[in-house]
């Protein structure tokens, strides 16, 4: 069609040259030129058309290319939306087992160390009770007037503790006859009495000191020789000040 548009231009180009060198043109010649013109208004009419349709349809497909991207840029994301939580859910559960992992092993790790603390308890507990038999066989073995069985104090030394207490002597000697107003008695029947002197002390006094006769005191003459063996075993530091019923060594 571009080649028809142009012959016809052409044609009306070397008609318009020829009118120009020869004579007036005839009406035969006026008559081509009009038909070439039209002819030419008419292709170019189609050229237009057809071009139109051309861009139109190039249009139309580069809307479809356009779609058809969005729709893959679209499933892409969906995909790439799927993997993120299909990741997120496979390091949950990753976490989820490291952490039962690490709760297994603290639990074995409490279970050792109360284990170990407890080997180490008993361990203690046999070493204290074989310490206080030891201690309780040396007393027994020696002359003392006093014995410590199973970790208790003789009878005789519990009767002493209780005429000291009830007979009023720690009023002047103080708790457990450590000293107070009156001298230390453990320190006195210890290291400075013996049991002849102590027994005439309490019974006549002492001249010249705060020390009184008990001679007249029944508690304290019936039980002189226990209290004395009680006085005798808190010098000997077997016994604390103590209540020797809350604390069988009163300390």
């Amino acid at each position: 069609m571009y080649q028809n548009c142009l012959a016809i231009l052409s044609v009306a180009l070397l008609l318009c040259a020829c009118g120009e060198s020869e004579a007036p043109a005839s009406d035969s010649v006026s008559s081509n030129l009009e038909s070439a013109a039209t002819e030419m208004q008419k292709n170019v009419a189609d050229v237009v058309s057809e071009t139109t349709a051309v861009v139109e349809e190039v249009a139309t497909e580069a809307v479809e290319v356009a779609e058809e991207s969005a729709e893959s840029v679209t499933e892409a994301s969906s995909e790439m939306l799927d993997a993120a939580a299909e990741k997120m859910d496979a390091m949950k559960e990753e976490a989820a087992d490291m952490a039962e992992v690490a709760k297994e092993a603290a639990t074995e790790e409490m279970a050792a160390i109360k284990q170990t603390a407890a080997a180490v308890m008993q361990d203690v507990e046999s070493k204290v009770e074989d310490t206080v038999q030891d201690v309780s066989a040396a007393v027994a073995s020696s002359d003392k007037p006093y014995q410590l069985v199973d970790g208790k104090i003789s009878e005789n030394a519990m009767n002493g503790w209780r005429t000291y207490n009830g007979g009023g002597c720690g009023a002047c000697h103080g708790k457990g006859g450590v000293g107070a107003v009156g001298p230390n008695l453990a320190n006195s029947v210890k290291n400075v009495l013996t049991q002849e002197q102590f027994i005439d002390v309490v019974t006549n006094g002492r001249s010249g000191t705060m020390m009184r006769p008990h001679k007249t005191n029944k508690r304290v003459m019936d039980n002189l020789d226990d209290l004395y063996v009680y006085l005798l075993a808190r010098g000997d530091d077997v016994l604390g000040p103590g209540n020797l019923i809350k604390q069988p060594l009163g300390k």
